[in-house]
């Protein structure tokens, strides 16, 4: 937030530099994040006097003017008509560049030389102004800069406002930040308002009809408003803010909110449909036509300002263009609120908007500063535009704001600071924050707070605001007290550590996502309706429709990741996310939160080498991953074929420990990827519940000793039918050959030229070896041929 330092001033007395004051408001919280000179942009724009005006001999519509600059009088050729003798008007010299750019030569005009250019508004950037020269007070000197002639040098500070402090948007926050840390008074604008005899609730009245969302509304009626510029010096200061200037009404809110933080709309009151105002939820698809010209679509969770037949205004965060202030505009209602600041911070998201009203009322403004900045604006209407108002104010507030009294308990400062500070001197500094102590028994003090310090509701808030003011300098470092008695570790945190760092290992980055998701998802995920996944958790108030729910598992999130990466033309990635997932609980009155670890390939396993080697990730890549995290997590991992709708049939798996579901393994199916506008296959697995996989872990590490007796390697190719898996064929090896089967690999899978049609064949290596003896050739002929009868018999294979 931009802030000007004469603005400053008039508030409160600085009489300390540019720098010493950035640094004391960075230590005291408010970080200063530059500093910038304003009015550095007139540099080489003096005040010039004409002293004569004669019509340029060669052009018809051109004159020679004879200006004073102080040192010297020079010739300018100027063709504008408003000027005449003895005028003052701002002269570029030659060599100066004005704010549009434009650099300025002395140059020949018709054969008459031209050393300089005298300015318009628009030229300077003081105005919209272009058709005329621009005529100074005749009070000012010839030669002297323009910029402290009309009293345009300022500095203006860059402060980064954390999100708790509402109250510092606004110069008037700042000054009572400097005046609570220089020990000095304040000094706040007055504030009158020429009423009329009528009463505004007999021309206008105000009803709220949510009440939980709009806590206070006030109104005041100004007739006979001549709309027009704003003076200078006000168009001056909100363009040094960062704010452009539009007209004096809407200048004068804008002034105002910049003041005293309290964002402020005026409407346009012969354009409101029964001249009254309703405060309203907008109707589901309701329609406004905002001030920046786009036709918005409205929800019943949105807060909106409306006449008796239509919304006017997105409360608090922009006017609607059918009641908007315009030069024919001569009755204005002017508008000072208080709202919830979630529910604007959920309309802006939804809208995507964020103004400077949003911005504020996100942040919480004062309550009871609404009538206070209400009367602030009507008065600086009333003179710049001769306005007439209506006689009081309507002020609509159903819910009164009661300050909050606070504890304090001054030992419990000394501790938590580490300071030996009397309590006299927390009193001081509660009083210059603006805080009204009083003491209680056994020392104790109550601290009332004031209303526009919404962040203040504990005793460790009013510890910090002492510390900031006492200064955290003047804070002894000391060593921490007590002593620190580490507890054991949970299985689970170890696994899930185990888990990074193997999924790092891997070759795989961590991502953190949000809990939130919508109910699209489920539709493109291809979940049938019942589905358990689709049982979620629906949030009470959502930021947007598009994060209402709470996920229910991981891998829609994933998708997207690979997606918004895709669209950067990244198409090789491997990323996992350790999270936790929610699923209603019953009549539970919170979800049960289930710990998952889900992880995605895409792409190539590895960069591409030099030598044109390449390696995709498919679905034995994913599968290795699998096994290595069993292996390191001591887990007897199984696998059996199963069916996921989002995940490709006959290219999935479902993954078991001891015969209990822990989780899935396979390709994502191609609709879902083609959904998510992927252009390669996606592989994934997830282990949905890590709390019972911490409870299957083996946590013990048996060592077995080198093998004392050689082993014997048999090979065999078994033709099989095509569609039986191959952990039928491995398991029955497995048990046809009893203890002596040590290892069985298979190292070929083949189909083709002399196979029979619905045939393949296996390629097994089996390993044999006796742990108390070395095994005869006749021993492992035997059982090797007592095994392949087995398998002919039990899965009708022929041995090749």
């Amino acid at each position: 937030m931009k802030i000007s330092l004469k603005w400053l001033s008039e508030f409160v007395k600085i009489d300390y530099s540019l720098a010493e004051l950035a640094d004391m408001l960075t230590m005291a919280g408010l970080e200063v994040e530059g500093t910038q000179s304003v009015g550095s942009e007139l540099e080489g724009v003096v005040v010039g006097k004409i002293v004569s005006i004669a019509p340029h001999r060669e052009a018809e519509r051109l004159f020679l003017c004879r200006v004073d600059i102080g040192s010297d009088v020079v010739s300018i050729v100027c063709g504008a008509t408003n000027i005449q003798m003895s005028d003052h008007v701002p002269v570029a010299l030659p060599g100066s560049i004005l704010p549009n750019g434009t650099r300025i030569e002395k140059a020949e005009i018709r054969g008459e030389c031209s050393a300089g250019m005298m300015c318009s508004e628009w030229e300077l950037g003081l105005g919209e102004e272009a058709g005329g020269i621009m005529l100074l007070p005749r009070t000012t000197r010839p030669g002297e800069p323009v910029r402290s002639a009309l009293g345009l040098e300022d500095q203006v500070l860059d402060i980064s406002v954390t999100p708790n402090r509402g109250d510092c948007l606004s110069v008037l926050g700042i000054a009572r930040e400097i005046s609570a840390l220089l020990q000095c008074s304040i000094r706040l604008p007055e504030t009158r308002v020429r009423e009329g005899r009528v009463k505004t609730e007999e021309l206008t009245s105000v009803q709220i009809l949510d009440q939980d969302l709009c806590g206070r509304y006030a109104a005041r009626l100004l007739q006979s408003v001549r709309i027009g510029a704003s003076p200078l010096w006000m168009r001056w200061r909100l363009k040094s803010v960062g704010i452009r200037p539009i007209n004096n009404v809407v200048d004068a809110t804008n002034y105002v909110m910049v003041e005293m933080g309290q964002p402020l709309h005026a409407f346009d009151f012969e354009c409101l449909q029964g001249k009254r105002i309703v405060v309203r939820r907008a109707r589901e698809g309701e329609m406004l036509v905002t001030l920046d010209g786009v036709e918005r679509v409205l929800s019943s969770e949105m807060l909106v300002i409306a006449d008796i037949e239509k919304p006017v205004a997105v409360a608090g965060i922009m006017g609607g263009s059918t009641s908007e202030v315009s030069p024919q505009t001569d009755t204005v209602l002017l508008e000072s609120a208080w709202f919830h600041p979630l529910s604007i911070r959920r309309t802006s998201k939804s809208l995507g908007m964020q103004t400077e009203a949003s911005y504020r009322f996100e942040r919480r403004v004062d309550p009871e500063g609404c009538v206070w900045a209400l009367n602030r604006a009507a008065q600086l209407i009333q003179e710049m535009s001769g306005a007439e108002s209506s006689a009081g104010v309507i002020d609509v507030y159903p819910q009164c704001h009661y300050p909050a009294v606070v504890r304090l308990r001054p030992h419990r400062v000394n501790r938590i600071l580490g300071t030996r500070m009397p309590k006299t001197h927390m009193v001081r500094i509660l009083k210059r924050l603006h805080l009204t102590p009083a003491s209680l028994e056994r020392g104790e003090i109550a601290v009332t707070v004031p209303s526009f310090r919404g962040d203040i509701s504990r005793e460790i808030d009013l510890i910090e605001e002492i510390a900031r003011v006492y200064g955290f300098a003047k804070i002894p470092s000391t060593f921490p007290r007590g002593e620190i008695h580490p507890g054991p570790r949970p299985v689970s945190l170890a696994v899930e550590s185990q888990l990074r760092r193997l999924m790092s290992s891997c070759g795989f980055y961590e991502v953190v996502n949000f809990s939130f998701t919508s109910p699209e998802v489920f539709d493109k995920f291809r979940l049938p309706a019942g589905d358990m996944l689709r049982e979620a958790v629906r949030l009470r108030n959502p930021l947007r429709e598009d994060a209402c729910l709470l996920r229910t598992f991981i891998l829609p999130s994933l998708l997207e990741n690979l997606s918004w990466n895709g669209r950067r033309n990244i198409r090789s990635m491997k990323i996992f996310e350790i999270a936790k997932t929610f699923h209603p609980s019953g009549s539970a009155a919170l979800p049960r939160e289930q710990r998952e670890m889900a992880a995605v390939a895409m792409g190539y396993w590895f960069n591409p080498h030099w030598d044109g080697q390449k390696e995709e990730a498919d679905f034995f890549f994913i599968k290795g991953v699998v096994e290595t995290v069993g292996k390191i997590l001591g887990l007897q991992l199984e696998w059996e074929t199963a069916n996921y709708p989002f995940l490709h049939p006959g290219r999935a798996a479902r993954l078991l420990v001891q015969g209990q579901g822990v989780g899935w393994m396979g390709q994502v199916h191609p609709e879902v990827v083609e959904r998510y506008d992927l252009g390669s296959p996606v592989f994934g697995f997830s282990l949905f519940d890590l709390d019972l996989i911490s409870s299957l872990c083996s946590r013990a590490r048996q060592c077995s000793p080198l093998p004392r007796f050689p082993a014997v390697v048999r090979d065999v190719s078994l033709l099989v039918p095509v569609n039986l898996p191959y952990a039928v064929a491995h398991d029955a090896i497995r048990r046809a050959g009893g203890g002596l089967v040590e290892e069985v690999r298979l190292f070929d899978v083949y189909q083709g030229e002399r196979i029979s049609p619905g045939y393949k064949s296996l390629g097994f290596t089996i390993q044999y070896r006796a742990k108390d003896r070395t095994l005869t050739d006749e021993e492992v002929n035997r059982v090797h041929l007592s095994l392949l009868d087995s398998l002919k018999r039990d899965l009708g294979a022929e041995i090749r």
